[in-house]
């Protein structure tokens, strides 16, 4: 019996993993599946990393059209990754890095943090082995990316008119009504009340920048949509199915149109890898106008984490905050303030 069969090659991977190499015999297939074979020996045949995907699957990612002949042989590709991710992409002692580059057969450079550039550049002998490197670039920054914080938020401001002068009435009639474990500080501001259409994780400018496009590329999905968007707010409601323990109420909205927009965005903003962990496995936006939320507690002061809205429905359930009209969704800065007191707008897309 061939020795290869009782103690066949063994290939080393990563993460102490180690396969045997089965040996290709011309016996099986010949020519066709041992081309090197041309004197009828046994040729072993080292592992390699499967491609899942076509090259043509490439093509939906911009940054494939970059890739461009090297100098010194083969192809290159640099492309704009934020420096938040440099950690994840090299990994512990690099293994991460190292990993791409041998199941993609790819030299990857990451820029160290105080250089000035942060463009990641893929150097290999052929296009297809940038084009594996950059997907798994791709997913992996994607990965990171949804167990970060979300930074951004489109918004739809209802901080003016019918909308925000009934807010205040309500919040008056509630605040007097003196209810147990109500107090001002659950309120959202006045300044700030607003509808969310999806939050992002947007990390440099260059991300921000690319969202503002993305956003403005929205602009073709209002053609059969009647604009400025009527949007009305009436009743409330509870995030939870406890009223007795919750941490939201909200004013619901009814804007069939901007509902329409709202998912459109939701699903191109998908495609983009700048969606936050809150966007997903959801395919439709659910319109609400935050009124009464436990986060808006002080941190420093010791507070329950939910508060008892039973009677607050019970009261002013059907509220009627009035009407208002959309002329605008803003790319707003979580956990910020303008010059207007309203969150810090980074863009807007206007109709």
């Amino acid at each position: 019996m061939s020795r290869e069969v009782l103690e066949p090659p063994v290939l080393g991977m990563s993460q102490n993993r180690r396969y045997r190499v089965n040996v290709v015999h011309e016996d099986f297939g010949g020519d066709k599946w041992n081309g090197g074979n041309k004197q009828g020996r046994s040729v072993s045949k080292g592992y390699e990393e499967p491609d899942l995907y076509g090259e043509d699957d490439d093509e939906e990612d911009p940054d494939a059209a970059k890739i461009e002949d090297n100098v010194s042989g083969g192809y290159k590709l640099s492309f704009h990754v934020s420096k938040s991710f440099y950690g994840g992409l090299i990994g512990l002692k690099g293994s991460t890095k190292r990993r791409i580059e041998e199941e993609t057969r790819s030299e990857i450079y990451i820029p160290r943090q105080h250089e000035a550039s942060s463009n990641v550049t893929i150097k290999a002998k052929e296009r297809s082995q940038v084009c594996a490197a950059l997907r798994q670039i791709r997913s992996l920054v994607g990965s990171l990316r949804r167990k970060m914080r979300p930074t951004h938020f489109l918004a739809v401001p209802l901080n003016f008119g019918e909308v925000q002068n009934r807010f205040l009435e309500l919040k008056t009639s509630i605040l007097e009504a003196q209810l147990p474990g109500i107090d001002k500080e659950l309120f959202t501001p006045e300044i700030c009340i607003h509808l969310t259409l999806g939050v992002y994780v947007l990390l440099d400018d260059d991300e921000r920048k690319k969202a503002l496009e993305e956003l403005e590329s929205c602009r073709s999905m209002l053609a059969d949509l009647a604009t400025p968007f009527e949007m009305k707010v009436k009743g409330l409601e509870i995030m939870n199915d406890d009223p007795s323990s919750t941490r939201i109420v909200y004013g619901c909205v009814e804007a069939p149109e901007l509902q329409k927009f709202a998912d459109r965005c939701l699903a191109h903003f998908e495609t983009t890898g700048f969606s936050a962990s809150d966007n997903n496995d959801r395919d439709s936006i659910k319109l609400h106008m935050t009124v009464l939320n436990n986060r808006y507690r002080k941190k420093e002061i010791k507070c329950p984490n939910s508060f008892d809205a039973r009677e607050i429905l019970k009261r002013f359930g059907d509220f009627d905050f009035g009407s208002a009209k959309c002329s605008a969704v803003h790319l707003c800065a979580l956990q910020s303030s303008g010059t207007d007191g309203f969150y810090k707008i980074s863009g807007s897309l206007e109709f």
